[in-house]
């Protein structure tokens, strides 16, 4: 280690964390300037030099304003070759982000959705690449726990509109496409008068031919 350089640079405010990265940098031959800027954390120095080494154009993400989240988002995206400017936006929080690079690595531009929450977005992604459409339930507000349940019953074949609403929770739902998938007369539970624990139970009663007609 070079005490000289690392005193000019700690006199100079930067953190040892921060020093380390510098001289990590250096030692891999990489043209450190780009971040040697004290006003980035340690974390971001990792991620710039992270992508510094892999060959990447760094300066579309070697910014302040993103945090270390955002800018690994961004390096993935450079590394993978999908078009970054699509969700390089400060703005845009590090798990949404991801779930747009995700989308184009996919061959999907899933940027109409920024406006949607991340888990959402997920599921519209899950849904692209298994060929099925969530459109109408997004639009009826359904959220990503829901959106889940009803995409793991379109997979299979399973519609899921004459027996559930919004209101269900996405455990109640999850019960009511069980049962749908066992050939179970779910309608015989599927009501806002049971709980998901309760639905579970007529379920699996229903299940092993058991008389239910006592708890419904």
């Amino acid at each position: 280690m070079n005490l000289e350089e690392k005193e000019y640079f700690l006199k100079a405010g930067f953190t040892t964390e921060q020093y380390e990265e510098i001289r990590t940098g250096k030692k891999q031959g990489l043209n450190v300037a780009i971040y040697a800027n004290k006003n980035f954390l340690p974390i971001q120095m990792r991620q710039i030099r992270l992508g510094l080494l892999e060959g990447l154009a760094v300066e579309n993400y070697a910014k302040i304003e993103y945090d270390w989240f955002q800018m690994e988002e961004i390096r993935c995206g450079l590394k993978s070759g999908v078009d970054t400017s699509v969700f390089a936006d400060y703005k845009i929080p590090y798990e949404k982000m991801r779930q747009l690079r995700k989308g184009l690595e996919a061959g999907m531009d899933l940027s109409e959705y920024t406006y949607l929450n991340a888990g959402v977005i997920r599921q519209i992604r899950k849904a692209g690449l298994s060929g099925v459409d969530l459109s109408s339930h997004i639009e009826r507000s359904y959220d990503a726990e829901q959106l889940q349940e009803i995409r793991y019953a379109l997979e299979k074949g399973i519609d899921l509109d004459k027996y559930i609403t919004v209101s269900f929770r996405a455990a109640s739902i999850a019960e009511i496409r069980i049962g749908l998938e066992q050939g179970i007369a779910v309608e015989d539970y599927a009501t806002m008068e049971y709980n998901w624990q309760q639905m579970r139970e007529i379920r699996k009663g229903m299940e092993h031919r058991l008389d239910v007609e006592q708890y419904i």
